[in-house]
C-alpha cells in the first residue's frame, strides 16, 4: 500500500461519525470509506447472510462508479 492510500484509509476512520452502538459506527465508517473511494467488500460472507454480489457501499445505498 503506497502512502496516499494510508492517508486516504486513516483520515476515512478518523471522520466517521462515533455514537450509537458498533453497528452504527459501523456503518458509518463504510460512508466515510466510500466518501474517500474505497470500496469494501467482505471476504466472509457466510456467518452475516450478506449477499455475496453486493458490497457494502452498495447495502448502504451507496453507488459505486466506474
Amino acid at each position: 500500500m503506497n502512502s496516499s492510500y494510508a492517508y486516504r484509509l486513516s483520515k476515512a476512520c478518523s471522520e466517521a461519525a462515533k455514537g450509537g452502538d458498533f453497528i452504527d459506527h459501523g456503518w458509518a465508517l463504510v460512508k466515510s470509506m466510500h466518501a474517500a473511494g474505497f470500496i469494501i467488500t467482505p471476504l466472509d460472507r457466510g456467518p452475516a447472510g450478506l449477499n455475496p454480489k453486493k458490497t457494502l457501499n452498495e447495502m448502504c445505498g451507496l453507488e459505486i462508479e466506474g
